[in-house]
């Protein structure tokens, strides 16, 4: 382990990792010739996968001004990741949802993060691995 990683926090040891494999994903996306997409837009399209939710809501949950937000929808919409639509007839509500472009996306950067995953057990072993695993998926902040 390098020094600057042994000198981390928990916090911010997560936070790097969480960056570079992020990082990893999408650069590997991009380098089989698909067109960039960035952490937010990424964020976004996983977010409209797991549910219908507005903008505006997607702004609450990355953190985001709703107008960064749809400043990002808006992208994806012209790019052609996700439609806009309204909830129903009577309603002011429009929920984002995704295109056959947009579900392929979900679909094959899924493939990378397993692919990604598995360099991760072939590097620091399957026990730890789950132990890693079975740790991060605990709720630490229960009351």
């Amino acid at each position: 382990m390098s020094s600057y990683f042994k000198n981390l926090n928990i916090i911010d040891l997560i936070s790097e990792k969480h960056a570079k494999l992020r990082k990893m994903v999408i650069e590997t996306w991009v380098e089989r010739g698909e067109e960039r997409v960035s952490d937010t837009e990424s964020y976004m399209i996983a977010l409209v996968e797991r549910n219908e939710l507005t903008v505006a809501q997607i702004g609450r949950i990355i953190g985001i001004s709703r107008q960064g937000a749809h400043k990002c929808a808006k992208g994806l919409i012209e790019r052609g990741y996700i439609i806009i639509e309204n909830k129903d007839v009577n309603s002011r509500d429009k929920i984002l949802s995704l295109t056959e472009k947009g579900s392929r996306f979900c679909r094959e950067t899924l493939i990378l993060k397993e692919e990604f995953e598995t360099n991760i057990i072939n590097s620091i072993g399957e026990d730890k691995f789950k132990i890693l695993k079975e740790c991060l998926s605990e709720n630490w902040f229960a009351k």
